[in-house]
């Protein structure tokens, strides 16, 4: 049924398009007149019961809870006519935001920000806060992390007025602001905000929590050259994933062991942290990081055919991925630093690729490692202006961070 058949004789086509896209309220006797044409039947279900199934469904996306937030909101998708306020039908559209993202639909998330994006303005407080934290979410997933930073940087402003209980959702969106200050390279926030989640967690004894808390200052401290502190929290991680048998927190904490070994010029160890890592991880996206790094510290030593085994190893994982990320374009200019480089090949790679690529993320401080592998090759085919340039620009990101 089109909008022009369903509104004929009740209202008009631009109201109704108002009434969909959450910009206009229909008086009850409208829905009534709506509901009778398209055969609905309006109390499918009570008031009081599709409010208590949207907090179950809040509830359930605040805990990542997969197979129930799916179940209930079915449920509500079902019963949404019912709704019995706008204001819970707004935090109902903006959760449903939390729910693509959750469950990895990355284009009906896509939608649902833009049809959010539209009615934002007439949000009260306690729905701009879910919008807020949810947009935080949002550019989080699409690795723009100085914008999530940001965005949920705003929502702690609005704190007070959740329907949570207040401590549980201060604390993860604390950690939340830490996590995406690291990825942002901003070590204040995420010691700041990291250290006051860690101490909520180990006093409400949240065991998974303390540990995430943890890998987060151990990398912060990596970054600040505090190597000793930093093992000291990768290895409080460790005991915590050993005692509670988290497989995924142990192998975080195990790759970070690896990667500071490396960083303290100890590849042997590295090496044997990195295999440890690669084994306890069972799935795709989460491998690569071992193997990748596998790769590099091998190349670092010298030892090219382990190195290219690691190679054909990613490259084998991702052959059917054709999502660009960090460790693709790792992987390409690892398979020409192993194989042999094809000069104007590996320029365009470096230079119309990945550099790009990171700068539409604002991911700069990423571009390091590539420059300076760029920087090597023109110093060692006696291109020394050029590897003079791309040496000065990697120097000049890491003095900004």
């Amino acid at each position: 049924m089109t909008q022009s058949e369903l509104s004929e004789g009740i209202i008009s086509v631009s109201y109704l398009s108002k009434i969909e896209n959450g910009i206009a309220k229909a008086p009850e006797e409208v829905i009534w007149f709506l509901c009778k044409k398209l055969n609905i039947e309006l109390h499918s279900i009570d008031h009081k019961k599709i409010e208590n199934i949207c907090k179950d469904w809040f509830m359930a996306l605040f805990n990542q809870e997969q197979e129930s937030t799916h179940t209930l909101f079915k449920e509500i998708e079902k019963n949404r006519q019912s709704i019995p306020s706008n204001s819970l039908l707004n935090l109902v559209e903006i959760h449903t935001l939390r729910y693509y993202l959750l469950h990895k639909k990355q284009n009906e998330a896509n939608e649902q920000y833009k049809k959010l994006k539209r009615i934002s303005k007439q949000f009260d407080d306690k729905e701009r806060y879910y919008w807020l934290k949810f947009n935080g979410y949002y550019w989080f997933r699409l690795s723009s992390y100085n914008k999530a930073l940001s965005y949920f940087q705003k929502a702690e402003r609005y704190l007070h007025v959740t329907f949570y209980e207040i401590d549980e959702e201060e604390y993860s969106l604390y950690y939340m602001i830490a996590l995406s200050a690291s990825y942002a390279k901003n070590a204040r926030i995420v010691y700041e905000y990291a250290s006051k989640s860690l101490q909520y967690y180990e006093r409400k004894v949240k065991l998974k929590q303390a540990a995430d808390c943890h890998l987060l200052l151990g990398i912060t401290f990596v970054r600040t050259k505090d190597f000793e502190n930093a093992m000291e929290s990768f290895s409080l991680a460790q005991r915590i994933a050993d005692t509670i048998e988290d497989k995924s927190i142990l192998a975080t904490s195990l790759q970070n062991i690896g990667n500071l070994y490396s960083i303290l010029n100890e590849p042997k160890k590295a090496i044997t942290y990195f295999k440890q890592s690669y084994d306890l991880r069972d799935n795709t996206h989460s491998k690569i990081i071992p193997i990748n790094s596998l790769m590099i510290e091998y190349y670092k030593t010298q030892e090219f055919q382990k190195a290219n085994y690691w190679l054909k190893t990613g490259l084998n994982l991702l052959s059917e991925d054709k999502t660009p990320s960090i460790y693709k374009y790792e992987l390409k200019v690892y398979n020409q630093l192993i194989n042999g480089i094809v000069e104007k090949q590996f320029e365009r790679l470096v230079l119309n690729e990945i550099i790009p690529f990171l700068d539409k993320r604002e991911q700069h401080h990423e571009k390091v490692p590539f420059l300076e592998v760029l920087a090597n090759y023109y110093f060692e085919n006696r291109k020394y202006k050029l590897a003079a340039t791309y040496y000065n620009q990697a120097l000049q990101i890491k003095t900004n961070l």
